[in-house]
């Protein structure tokens, strides 16, 4: 869901992070955060621990907007920071060029996080002083954002790849090996031992019993995350690898059958899905123009009765609205539309006329074109 732009980067939320959010204004409300042991009201309690939720939810945007805007500055393109159950993540389109690059892109997010708790602890001192139960809460308030905002800083520098220190390590290995793929595989493998730490750990304190059950099981969790995330950052530059250097126009079909907007779906299945060889995602043109496309998918949310009075053009994704590709792109950008969508196949047009049809890549077709190329180079080595 996105909640804002800022400077030209999206700003969107999981779902899993509305879960967070709410445990997290339960337990200030309830048992700890800043107005813990005040005296405040229970209705103040809970007006307040919705705005600490967000300023430390803010702390994480800040951090991860670092990352960002320096990513720009050194050319990689940024254009969403995703807020989750686990914090945050800035996406990057590509991979740093240099371990330079890789370097001052990801301390940024650490420093920024430790200037701004060691502004908001120095603030939160000043207020220290000051009589009165509302600056005593703000004192409080402001000293504990700064305190977690030290720790974030510090925990997201444990080389536990694909955190910063992780980041980290794998561009020092990087500038040592000159191989980046080797270097990301060994940071891999040291983030993969630090979420085995972690979910140990997170295991002991939980079935220790007493007060540690939450904290353990919040443990073990950010150990299987940072182990899943770990292992799909190493795939997705296994793959980038692998199609560095090939084009959309290496991977697209140039033989698929094309569809006439006016056909009835129940005509569209005799004449194009009996018999066919599995297409997935069919063009539809119109005087040899594209007009949109249609997947399986969207004629089985037809009820088959329905297909008699049904047309292609009623069901289709229209070509106003369509994700399209052109010849001289790379394959990445294909790769990476599949990961991020549910989408079967994209339209391939021309650089020149985005209503021309040149082809069409599809899923199947490109995890066979990749599969290929990798068993070449294996075979090659």
């Amino acid at each position: 869901m996105r909640i804002l732009t800022l400077f030209g980067v999206r700003i969107t939320v999981h779902p899993s992070w509305l879960l967070i959010f709410g445990l997290l204004v339960i337990w200030l409300a309830t048992m700890g955060g800043p107005s813990a042991g005040s005296g405040l009201p229970d209705a103040a309690r809970w007006v307040l621990a919705p705005i600490v939720a967000t300023l430390f939810f803010a702390s994480v945007l800040a951090h991860e907007l670092a990352h960002a805007y320096v990513a720009r500055a050194r050319g990689v393109r940024v254009d969403e920071v995703m807020l989750f159950i686990f914090g945050g993540a800035a996406r990057l389109d590509r991979e740093a060029p240099t371990p330079r690059s890789e370097v001052v892109i990801t301390i940024a997010g650490p420093i920024t996080s430790a200037i701004l708790g060691l502004v908001l602890l120095g603030a939160g001192i000043s207020l220290g002083g000051v009589d009165g139960l509302l600056a005593s809460v703000a004192s409080d308030t402001l000293v504990g954002l700064g305190v977690i905002n030290l720790l974030l800083a510090g925990f997201n520098l444990i080389p536990g790849f694909p955190m910063d220190g992780g980041r980290l390590l794998r561009a020092i290995l990087w500038a040592r090996t000159r191989d980046f793929l080797r270097a990301t595989r060994l940071a891999t493998l040291v983030g993969r031992g630090f979420a085995y730490v972690l979910i140990g750990v997170g295991v002991v304190v939980a079935l220790s019993g007493g007060g540690g059950i939450v904290f353990g099981v919040w443990t073990a969790l950010i150990g299987w995350f940072l182990h899943q995330a770990s292992e799909q950052s190493y795939r997705r530059v296994e793959l980038a690898h692998i199609v560095e250097g090939v084009a959309v126009r290496d991977v697209m079909d140039r033989e698929y059958s094309v569809v006439n907007p006016n056909l009835t779906l129940d005509t569209f299945v005799d004449q194009h899905l009996l018999g066919s060889t599995g297409a997935t995602i069919y063009p539809v043109t119109v005087d040899g123009m594209l007009a949109g496309t249609v997947e399986l998918r969207q004629i089985r949310r037809v009820p088959r009765a329905d297909w008699t009075k049904t047309r292609v053009s009623d069901v289709m994704s229209r070509q106003e609205a369509l994700w399209t590709l052109t010849e001289p792109q790379p394959a990445m950008d294909a790769l990476g539309h599949f990961q991020e969508s549910d989408a079967q196949g994209i339209a391939v047009v021309d650089a020149q006329d985005r209503q021309r049809l040149t082809g069409v890549v599809t899923r199947d077709g490109l995890a066979r074109a990749l599969r290929q190329r990798h068993e070449t180079a294996r075979l090659a080595t």
